[in-house]
């Protein structure tokens, strides 16, 4: 797998007050046929071997990472008729019970696999309320709320302007569970890479309670390292490493890249399409 060199022209994070901007190079690899044994087989051979693949390469984990990976909970938002979710775009809401809750929206992926993130960064009692109960009537009012501002940029504001859907159409539609075991990649002995085995359960909030099914898929998705420092993003040893560690992967488990995000193969898992039907399989 070839990866262009360079493909961002500006700074991969920046954050003004509650805003952030990230320019986010990655690949994901659909993983739902192996299981945690099998990955971690594959990875510790990558931590032997990816020094002499990639000069200058290795690869750390955490403590606990493979034992107490932390739980991420993930809300998609769309209109009524789903007009989002063909697009490969998304705006949903992202929190940790422990770390963190923003909202974000995702532009589609461009030629060079890069995807531009608007985030809004919740504190204060907004982000307690989301982080206890996400998708809660409680915590939709504080995002909805948000999103109808006009006084701030937000994913809302970016939403409208990229993809011309109002903000104001949206409401839950997806609710994503998701256990994230990460391992970092290092290019001289600084951060390059932030890689992880994503295994989440999906489900469809616009189904009575009572017959939602929670339904499990698993991918790996390997990306830039949020912070990285901007001599290191321009480093050709970056694609090469994502390239490389694709590459590994998928010629070990016979799987292969996605170019569908969570939220897509979610809805297909769980029969929603764009247009606003669910075919109940």
């Amino acid at each position: 797998m070839v990866l262009k060199h360079d493909p961002i022209k500006e700074s991969v994070y920046t954050r003004d007050k509650n805003l952030v901007v990230f320019n986010q190079l990655g690949v994901k690899i659909e993983m739902d046929s192996v299981s945690n044994a099998e990955y971690y087989s594959w990875l510790d051979d990558m931590i032997v071997r990816i020094g002499s693949l990639v000069k200058g390469a290795e690869i750390v984990e955490k403590e606990a990472a493979r034992q107490s990976p932390p739980l991420n909970t993930a809300i998609y938002y769309d209109s009524a008729d789903y007009r989002i979710l063909p697009t490969g775009a998304l705006l949903r809401t992202s929190c940790n019970k422990i770390t963190h809750a923003f909202c974000a929206f995702k532009a589609p992926e461009d030629d060079n696999h890069v995807r531009r993130d608007h985030r809004f960064v919740f504190d204060g009692e907004e982000k307690r309320t989301i982080q206890q109960a996400p998708h809660s009537p409680e915590a939709v009012a504080i995002v909805r709320r948000m999103l109808a501002r006009t006084d701030v940029e937000h994913p809302g504001t970016h939403l409208e302007r990229t993809m011309g859907i109002s903000p104001l159409d949206l409401f839950p539609a997806v609710c994503l569970d998701d256990y994230r075991y990460t391992f970092f990649a290092w290019l001289d002995g600084r951060d390059a890479l932030r890689c992880s085995i994503d295994r989440y359960h999906v489900s469809d909030l616009r189904l009575p309670e009572e017959e939602r099914e929670r339904r499990p898929l698993s991918e790996v998705e390997l990306a830039i390292y949020p912070r990285i420092e901007p001599d290191v993003a321009r480093d050709p040893r970056v694609p090469e490493l994502i390239g490389t560690l694709a590459d590994a992967l998928c010629e070990r488990f016979g799987v292969g890249q996605t170019h569908e995000i969570k939220y897509q193969r979610s809805a297909r898992t769980l029969g929603i399409a764009a247009g606003g039907s669910t075919s109940g399989s």
